[in-house]
């Protein structure tokens, strides 16, 4: 048996220019969501109000500023400005973050049994880190090759894995260089969900001992476009 763990860890990324925190002199003014009633019953809707006060958890938040005022006989053309900064949402559902191999007899295999959704309303990065080949958890006997190759690729929804040959199989330590990192390119599609599947194939050899094999990766799904008041650990609004 081998195993193969895959950590995810959300990383924003600040643009060259936006707006940082609400205009000098600028007041908080309450605000509501319109969300689903659950205490009210099925299908009712209504205005909710969040706590008082800065709360850094709030969907939104609004600020009045630009106070004004005259007195005179005359005509008077009062300017006003609504400007909304929105920040860069994501969401993603994995349908697994492991795989978990039991092989009887050496041989070529693939699966692929995790299908990625993600949706986002501007461009995400995906990388890849510590991708190697699995390594022999225990090994018994230190001349023997102690590691099983694997490949990785991805592909639309359903199917059958591409051929071995395919170039389309990238090994996976080449899975950490930049040049096999992808981009997601903002699209109204995109902001309602892309789906594709995560393939591998590993190489099982004559000379892989009867052990555990293991690999310990990570990727990385960077928010390109996040805005500078959002806090990139916590995803909470951080005005400071």
């Amino acid at each position: 048996m081998k195993k193969l763990l895959i950590a995810l860890m959300i990383v924003g990324l600040l643009p060259a220019a936006a707006l940082a925190q609400p205009p000098a002199g600028a007041t908080e003014v309450d605000s509501w969501s319109y969300e689903y009633d659950e205490a009210a019953g099925a299908y009712f809707w209504d205005w909710q109000s969040g706590p008082g006060g800065p709360n850094i958890m709030a969907k939104a938040r609004c600020f009045a500023s630009g106070q004004a005022d005259s007195a005179c006989n005359k005509d008077w053309w009062i300017f006003f400005k609504v400007h909304a900064s929105v920040a860069q949402w994501i969401e993603w559902d994995f349908s697994g973050t492991r795989w978990d191999w039991f092989v009887r007899k050496p041989g070529n295999y693939a699966a692929n049994c995790m299908t990625w959704w993600i949706s986002s309303n501007q461009e995400v990065t995906i990388d890849f880190h510590d991708f190697g080949p699995l390594v022999a958890v225990d090994p018994k006997i230190p001349d023997q090759d102690m590691e099983i190759e694997i490949y990785y690729c991805f592909d639309p929804p359903g199917g059958v894995p591409p051929l071995k040959t395919d170039p389309i199989w990238v090994p996976a330590p080449l899975m950490n260089e930049e040049d096999y990192w992808f981009h997601i390119e903002d699209s109204y599609d995109f902001h309602y969900g892309t789906f594709f599947k995560f393939w591998n194939y590993i190489h099982v050899e004559r000379c892989n001992s009867a052990c555990e094999y293991q690999d310990d990766a990570w990727v990385t799904l960077t928010l390109e476009c996040q805005k500078p008041w959002i806090d990139r650990t916590t995803g909470y609004f951080n005005f400071d």
